[in-house]
């Protein structure tokens, strides 16, 4: 009897893990699933509003203001390797769009703050207070300026 209460015991218990690592092999695909959501997202071409309602851009290579539209020169990626993008295929380095790379003064983030941050520790923000269409976009040291928020 204690055999049959054992071999019980066991062959439940063994039954009762297969089935949670079924239902957590489903959470962990789910799970998968949604990750390769959010990158997906995080890499689709967007615009960038700073604090005055204008819009990042770029003109003849250079990172300006302007008034926000669904040019394409306002749309920017983030691509794998955390540099961003114009629809040029150049990336922003440092306060223009070159040749992309590996320099940290290209690989940038949209940090807690809300500030489009890169790996050399400057942030993006356009000059002039306020700023004004127009207005030239500069890498500066971070700081808590409302300047350097990005929408």
């Amino acid at each position: 009897m204690k055999r049959i209460i054992a071999f019980s015991a066991i062959t439940f218990t063994c039954i009762a893990s297969v089935q949670a690592v079924d239902f957590n092999s489903d959470a962990l695909k789910t799970m998968q699933e949604e990750g390769h959501a959010i990158v997906a997202e995080s890499q689709a071409a967007r615009a960038y509003k700073a604090s005055n309602g204008q819009c990042l851009d770029f003109t003849d290579g250079t990172i300006v203001l302007s008034k926000c539209s669904k040019s394409k020169s306002q749309q920017w990626s983030m691509d794998k390797s955390s540099r961003l993008v114009a629809n040029n295929g150049k990336c922003i380095g440092g306060s223009s769009l070159q040749a992309c790379g590996n320099a940290k003064g290209q690989k940038w983030a949209l940090d807690a703050s809300k500030r489009l941050a890169n790996k050399a520790k400057k942030c993006l923000q356009p000059q002039g207070n306020p700023p004004k269409a127009g207005a030239k976009v500069v890498a500066v040291n971070c700081s808590k300026s409302a300047q350097q928020v990005w929408k």
